[in-house]
C-alpha cells in the first residue's frame, strides 16, 4: 500500500459575494489565463461536424442539427455570459454555472432544463478525489455543457458521435444529455472502486502491521468518502426532478434512461454507505490493535517488574549497614544470596508460564 506523499490541498476558499445583487457573475474558482476553448458536434444520422468556433461565431452559427456545444472554462465570465444569453437562459443559473460551490441541483425552464453537478475523478498527485463543476443545459436542438478545465470523462462519447455507426447520432438532443450525466455518475463507481481496493488492503495492514501511516490513509479515505457522499444525495434528488418534471423536452422513450441513472445513484449510495462503515470499523479496528499492543507491552514490564521486586528485597535487605548481620559472615553468604535469587526469579516464570500469561 503506497502512503500519502502529501497531504490534501486546503480546500479553495470562497470568494465573497456579500452586498451583491442576485445573478452577479463572479467566478469562484482558480482563475486560469488560457481563453477557454469551444468544441461544437454538429450531428445527424449521416454525419457530425466538429468545429472549434470563437465566441461571435457561435452566436453566428445555425444549424438544423442536433448539437452538442462544450465550453472548457468557465473563468471569462463575459463569454459566459454571452452563451447564455444566445439559448436565453435566466441570469441566476449563470451565477451558479460560475459558482464551483454550487450544489448539485436541476432547474426546469419552458424551454430549457438546466443542471449543475459535480464531475469527480482521482488526482494521482495528490492522492485523493478531485472535484469539477460541471454545468449542462439542454435546449430544443442543443446541448450545452460548461466545464472548469480541460480533461474530462466524455472522450468515448466524442469517438462515438465520430462513428458513422453511431446510435446516438439517430438519437434527439435528450438522449446526448442522458449520455453526458450517465457518464459522470459512471465515473463515481470508478473511485468507489478504487476506494474499496484501497480498503481491502487497509484491512490486512491494520491486522499485520498498524502504524501511524495506515491511519492516515483511514482519515484520507474518511475525506474521500465525504466528498463523493456530499455529491452523490443531490445528484438523486436532481435526478428525481427531471424525471418527475415531465418536462417536453424530453422524451418518453428518454426518459427510461434517465430512470436508469437513478438506479445507479441509488446502487453509489448503497456502495458508498457501506464502505463508510467498513472505514470506520477499520479505524476502530485500528485503535483496538493498538490498544492491545500497548497492553503486550505493559504486560512485558509488569512481568519484568515482578520478577525484580523480590529481588530488589532481598539486595535491599542485605544493602542495609546494621554492624550485627550474622549472614554477613557466612562463608558462602555471597552464593547462597545469588542461588535464592535464582531460584525465586525461576519460580515466578515457571508459575508464570503455568497461568499461561507469556
Amino acid at each position: 500500500m503506497k502512503n500519502h506523499t502529501s497531504p490534501h490541498q486546503p480546500r479553495h476558499p470562497r470568494i465573497s459575494k456579500k452586498g451583491m445583487p442576485p445573478g452577479a457573475h463572479i467566478y469562484t474558482g482558480k482563475h486560469f489565463t488560457r481563453t477557454p476553448d469551444i468544441e461544437v458536434y454538429s450531428f445527424s444520422p449521416e454525419k457530425c461536424e466538429v468545429s472549434q468556433p470563437s465566441f461571435s461565431e457561435l452566436q453566428q452559427q445555425t444549424s438544423g442539427q442536433i448539437r452538442w456545444i462544450n465550453i472548457n472554462g468557465i473563468n471569462h465570465t463575459e463569454a459566459v455570459a454571452a452563451i447564455c444569453k444566445l439559448f436565453e437562459v435566466d441570469y441566476l443559473y449563470q451565477e451558479d454555472i460560475l459558482n464551483i460551490f454550487q450544489r448539485p441541483k436541476a432547474e426546469l425552464e419552458d424551454n430549457y432544463i438546466f443542471l449543475t453537478f459535480k464531475s469527480l475523478e482521482w488526482d494521482p498527485v495528490q492522492r485523493h478525489v478531485a472535484e469539477e463543476q460541471i454545468s449542462l443545459i439542454l435546449s430544443k436542438n442543443a446541448t450545452i455543457s460548461f466545464q472548469e478545465k480541460p480533461g474530462d470523462h466524455f472522450d468515448f462519447l466524442r469517438e462515438k458521435l465520430k462513428s458513422d455507426i453511431s446510435v446516438i447520432r439517430t438519437k434527439t438532443s435528450d438522449y446526448l444529455f442522458y449520455r453526458l450525466l450517465d457518464i459522470t455518475v459512471d465515473s463515481y463507481f470508478e473511485l468507489l472502486e478504487k476506494i474499496g481496493e484501497t480498503l481491502e488492503v487497509l484491512e490486512i495492514n491494520v491486522l499485520e502491521k498498524p502504524s501511524p501511516s495506515v491511519l492516515h490513509e483511514i482519515q484520507m479515505n474518511k475525506k474521500d468518502l465525504m466528498t463523493i457522499r456530499r455529491n452523490i444525495y443531490p445528484m438523486r434528488d436532481l435526478l428525481n426532478k427531471v424525471i418527475n418534471g415531465e418536462h417536453p423536452l424530453i422524451s418518453d422513450a428518454t426518459l427510461k434512461y434517465f430512470r436508469d441513472v437513478q438506479d445507479h445513484t441509488i446502487q453509489i449510495i448503497e456502495t458508498l454507505e457501506t464502505f463508510r462503515e467498513m472505514n470506520l470499523s477499520l479505524k476502530d479496528a485500528y485503535l483496538n490493535a493498538m490498544s492491545h499492543e500497548m497492553n503486550k507491552i505493559m504486560k512485558v514490564l509488569t512481568i519484568i517488574s515482578t520478577l525484580f521486586i523480590p529481588l530488589t528485597f532481598i539486595a535491599g535487605v542485605y544493602g542495609m549497614n546494621f554492624k550485627y548481620m550474622p549472614e554477613l559472615e557466612w562463608t558462602h553468604g555471597y552464593t547462597l544470596t545469588w542461588g535464592i535469587m535464582l531460584t525465586v526469579v525461576i519460580s515466578l516464570i515457571v508459575w508464570f508460564r503455568k497461568k499461561g500469561w507469556f
